[in-house]
């Protein structure tokens, strides 16, 4: 169960290396505490440089994380609640560039190709019309400042 766990926890923050991703799953999993460096290297059996390491991965991936060192240097790491809804504006951003790309896309004179582009633009512009679709209902319901409200500090 444990391994059928963490194949969830590292697909669930797809593009992130897996070992990033364990750590955000642990941190959040603690929200709204905080988890210590120690208590990750332990439970993940990983040394405090890669958790560093793994950390300025997060943040170069826009991921939002809460990141605290205490007067005594220790050094600890806080769930964001708005995590998990972070890798859907991800997930809308990548099918804006693919639709994109996809529109720049060269097939030459094969109607093959031609058909298969076609048909790739189509469903890559039915799933973004149906993510702006969601995004407006959750924004007129105010559902991302609610998250944000509710936030504990």
């Amino acid at each position: 169960m444990a391994n059928t766990n963490t194949h969830m926890a590292v697909a669930a923050r797809r593009g992130l290396d897996s070992t990033s991703s364990l750590i955000l799953h642990e941190v959040y999993l603690a929200y709204p505490n905080e988890v210590t460096f120690k208590a990750i290297g332990k439970k993940l059996k990983i040394v405090e440089k890669t958790i560093q390491s793994s950390i300025r991965r997060i943040n170069n991936y826009g991921v939002p994380i809460e990141y605290n060192t205490d007067k005594n240097k220790n050094k600890s790491l806080r769930a964001n609640v708005k995590e998990p809804i972070s890798w859907i504006f991800k997930e809308k951003i990548a099918a804006e560039n693919m639709l994109t790309l996809l529109g720049e896309l060269e097939v030459g004179s094969s109607e093959k190709c031609f058909s298969q582009k076609i048909i790739n633009k189509r469903i890559y512009t039915e799933y973004l019309e149906s993510l702006n679709e969601l995004f407006d209902k959750w924004n007129s319901l105010r559902l991302f400042d609610k998250l944000e409200k509710h936030n504990v500090k």
